[in-house]
């Protein structure tokens, strides 16, 4: 795929060049984006602000988002009427940077998304929400350690009263556990050395709350409940991929390689649709 083309004409590849130029209006003041201050969602259309939020609700229920997903959203009439909304969306998908408000919605979005009955929708979910701000917020999974607050600990020491979830782990060591989990499932099993290689990059880098999470199911024989979730999740993929005679180890690993910098739902998300569309 040819690198200038946008995530709206080319679903298969969100690394795609932005939309537009540097230059933006924000509040009818023409400013560039790469020189100015991060956009926030208060920033652009009322309507616009709303179609993201609509799209982070969707796509928390979904466990992730598409490709397609992130197209249909670059090309709703709301966003397409608001350069700034544009930008905004750019900082996530073309420059890999997750706006503090989004991981913020997204955060909250999740916190709600855990206690609420199977099923709800994406519209019902932000209900639930309402615009009351969080009396306390958990720490995010895109946060990085060095930028956290001295009283939130560090993310990678070992938790003593509870057991990790994978919302409790670092940014890289969630990405790694999921890969490992997602790989193991797709795959029919794996060998025994990469879960060894998995501990032992883990221990290099000091991620002690990684390695506990990775004891609760290959030491105590307990899986979490987040990772139960994400291999079923997984094994319906497999199953449907089965019933097409696909290979899903095969298929995973294209996935993988053409998109390296996906979350593992997003990766699932792709295949999902793959198998909904037969292709």
């Amino acid at each position: 795929m040819n690198g200038s083309e946008s995530p709206s004409s080319q679903s298969e590849d969100l690394t795609a060049q932005p939309l537009s130029s540097h230059d933006r209006d924000v509040g009818g003041n023409r400013i560039d984006s790469a020189d100015d201050q991060p956009l926030r969602l208060s920033d652009l259309s009322g309507s616009a602000a709303d179609r993201i939020r609509r799209f982070l609700a969707d796509t928390t229920v979904k466990g992730g988002s598409s490709p397609a997903d992130v197209a249909d959203l670059y090309t709703a009439v709301e966003i397409v009427a608001d350069d700034a909304a544009t930008a905004y969306l750019d900082g996530r998908y073309v420059h890999g940077e997750v706006p503090t408000d989004w991981r913020n919605l997204q955060d909250d979005l999740t916190g709600v998304f855990l206690e609420a009955p199977r099923g709800i929708s994406g519209e019902d979910l932000l209900g639930r929400l309402g615009h009351a701000e969080s009396a306390s917020r958990p720490r995010s999974i895109f946060d990085d350690p060095d930028d956290l607050d001295g009283d939130l600990g560090d993310a990678s020491e070992r938790m003593s009263d509870v057991d990790p979830r994978l919302a409790d782990l670092t940014a890289d060591g969630r990405r790694a556990v999921e890969r490992h989990v997602i790989t193991e499932t797709l795959g029919y099993g794996i060998a025994p050395a990469r879960t060894m290689e998995l501990r032992e990059s883990l221990d290099a880098v000091g991620d002690q709350r990684a390695l506990q999470y990775l004891d609760l199911p290959f030491d105590r024989g307990e899986r979490p409940q987040d990772w139960e979730d994400l291999r079923d999740r997984a094994l319906r993929l497999r199953a449907a991929m089965e019933r097409r005679g696909w290979d899903s180890a095969e298929l995973f690993a294209e996935a993988e390689g053409a998109h390296g910098v996906l979350e593992a739902g997003e990766l699932l998300a792709i295949l999902e649709e793959r198998v909904e569309q037969g292709r």
